[in-house]
């Protein structure tokens, strides 16, 4: 008989596939899918398989091997780079899919010596480790607290997760649009991958001694507030030099906040859930004041489909503050954390 852990687990697994998918692409409502329901539900079921699985597989050889944060963060800069650098190669292309305005934005940070522009090298990678990867998995551990340093995922999931993303990945890769990397630039990059993988590994088996955990206590609705401010903020600059510099002093400024508090002030599984929903909530607030950069979407179904995604990041992020509010919160994070 199928239990109720069980089922809660299994919902939570898929959840967190689904959040991934929407914080990664249909937050933005940057195609021209946006507000077209049949499409967008395809969308959802392979983003799923394109994020979502490989973000399933890092958590679960992260939680396995008990490493923290630190760690989990630079298996999704792997991730990351895969994607922009290797998978869509859309760090490379001078045009990509006919989006609107690519060529004059890239041209804005162009760096002749590596073909890439920086605001995108700064845009691509920082956006998949937070809105593809870490964001979805800290709202989706912050669910059910008790097993947020635990394994989510046996064999079979784990296979299951692993061949969906090989299909996707492979369906982009072998896609013509989607080779736009030199041989060069492969190999770069694929070196940049293997040293994050090697930079998790250094982090996570290095030895730490046990700390005292503070007693003081704070509110995640504060900081939840701040990131949300600074990272709406933080793209207020444009897709030049100065929107570079803005977007990392944004990004310099919420981990100082977090390596801040993380010292003073007693850290939960919500404080860092609060940090993903700031991040996603800035995304999805922002989408509004745009339309998408592809196709000719009309207003009703374009603004619809940025109610219906903020929702969902509404929701999560509710039941995620709101947690399962129990003492070994506070102690299952730190313990695995530090």
């Amino acid at each position: 008989m199928i239990g109720r852990d069980w089922i809660l687990g299994s919902f939570q697994v898929l959840a967190l596939a689904a959040l991934c998918a929407v914080s990664a692409e249909l937050l933005a409502a940057y195609s021209d899918s946006t507000g077209d329901i049949g499409a967008v539900l395809f969308n959802l079921i392979f983003f799923m398989a394109l994020y979502g699985a490989p973000a399933l597989l890092m958590r679960e050889l992260a939680r396995r091997l008990r490493w923290g944060w630190p760690s989990l963060l630079f298996l999704c800069a792997a991730l990351g780079i895969l994607q922009a650098c290797i998978i869509d190669q859309a760090m490379f292309a001078e045009q990509y899919r006919g989006y609107a305005g690519w060529e004059e934005n890239r041209s804005a940070t162009y760096i002749p010596a590596f073909g890439i522009s920086a605001y995108n090298a700064y845009n691509f990678i920082l956006g998949h480790i937070i809105f593809s990867f870490a964001g979805p998995i800290a709202i989706a551990e912050a669910w059910r607290p008790r097993r947020a340093s635990a394994p989510w995922l046996g064999p079979f999931g784990m296979i299951v997760a692993a061949v969906c993303y090989l299909g996707a990945a492979a369906l982009i890769m072998f896609d013509p649009s989607s080779q736009s990397a030199s041989q060069t630039q492969l190999v770069v990059s694929w070196i940049l991958v293997a040293a994050c993988f090697v930079a998790a590994a250094l982090i996570g088996r290095r030895s730490t001694t046990p700390q005292i955990t503070p007693t003081r206590h704070s509110r995640p609705l504060a900081v939840l507030a701040v990131t949300f401010a600074v990272a709406v903020l933080g793209n207020f600059a444009g897709e030049n030099w100065i929107g570079v510099a803005v977007g990392l002093s944004a990004t310099l400024l919420i981990l100082a906040m977090i390596i801040g508090m993380r010292m003073r002030f007693s850290w939960t599984l919500q404080h860092s859930a609060a940090v993903a929903l700031g991040y996603l909530l800035s995304r999805g607030v922002l989408a509004f004041f745009y339309f998408p950069l592809l196709g000719d979407v009309e207003p009703l179904p374009k603004y619809l489909h940025n109610v219906a995604m903020l929702a969902i990041v509404l929701a999560a992020g509710a039941l995620a503050l709101k947690g399962q509010r129990t003492r070994d919160n506070a102690s299952a994070v730190s313990k695995r954390e530090r």
